[in-house]
């Protein structure tokens, strides 16, 4: 295996496989392996597709520990749905999250992660709890924005950038806006 140091599960032709799937280099997937190995070898050699859950990735993955939408990133690239991740979940998110991969590709993953309720469109509720997310306030602060103010907040975003006049703002709107805006592709990024 010409890949250095070897990881059971991950073959030559997978880390070929992983490169023409994701966004990421083989150096960066190599990194990637090493660190997710290095949470329990053990687990990982019994078991390649091991799924860790969520609190155990974020000591590993500092990049993630103050992220205010760290439960959204965990339920939006979880496989199994079940907030824990495989070493490809991680693969997924790190693909995402990668300055290779492309403005709209970016703004599909964090549709989903910003339609916090799930109902296919980013709503007034929606950006109010954005908000409260940004701005790191919760109810038992004293300086949470009143929801008047959320809600004008809220109108205002929607009123300026909705295309198809839903109430909310789809998917397909959210692509040409996010790929409009060129802050965009630098600021839903971390580097591996």
């Amino acid at each position: 295996m010409g890949i250095g140091q070897s990881y059971p599960g991950l073959t030559e032709d997978v880390l070929e496989d992983y490169t023409t799937l994701t966004y990421l280099n083989k150096g960066e997937i190599l990194y990637l392996m090493k660190k997710f190995y290095s949470i329990d070898p053990d687990k990982i050699r019994e078991n390649y597709h091991h799924r860790f859950e969520k609190d155990v990735i974020i000591k590993k993955f500092d990049v993630l520990q103050n992220n205010p939408f760290q439960d959204r990133i965990f339920h939006v690239f979880s496989s199994n749905n079940d907030d824990c991740f495989s070493f490809e979940d991680m693969l997924d998110l790190c693909s995402a999250m990668s300055s290779e991969c492309p403005t709209e590709v970016k703004a599909a993953w964090a549709f989903r992660i910003f339609d916090l309720d799930e109902d296919g469109q980013i709503s007034m509720r929606d950006i109010s709890e954005i908000i409260d997310r940004l701005t790191g306030c919760s109810k038992d602060r004293f300086y949470q924005l009143d929801d008047e103010s959320k809600t004008k907040i809220a109108h205002v975003i929607l009123d300026e950038i909705k295309l198809y006049n839903t109430g909310g703002i789809g998917l397909n709107e959210f692509k040409i806006i996010m790929t409009r805006i060129p802050e965009f592709h630098s600021s839903f990024y971390f580097r591996v």
